[in-house]
């Protein structure tokens, strides 16, 4: 499973809190897609499998993480409480 270990909901917050850390900053520009390009090439550098299956579903889970985050980027943005931690598969997010 993607999206860390569940001993992180439980001791340190839901996805409410990941997305708090991110929000109201304004507008980002192209940082989601800068930020999209490194990760992928992170894969590369710590020699993970190149796999084109891996590498999607890899790309997928950062592509919705870079695109929740910054959907609450607008200064005057309101994170919902409470929002549980979305869980991924190999398949994609798990609804």
């Amino acid at each position: 499973m993607l999206g860390g270990p569940p001993t992180y909901s439980r001791t340190c917050g839901d996805e409410s809190g990941v997305l708090r850390m991110h929000a109201r900053n304004g507008d980002m520009g192209d940082l989601g897609e800068r930020f999209l390009d490194c990760f992928v090439l992170a894969l590369d550098d710590a020699g993970l499998p190149a796999d084109p299956t891996f590498r999607e579903a890899m790309r997928a889970y950062m592509r919705w993480a870079v695109d929740n985050a910054l959907s609450y980027s607008p200064e005057d943005a309101t994170v919902p409480p409470r929002i549980g931690m979305p869980h991924w598969d190999w398949s994609g997010l798990q609804e």
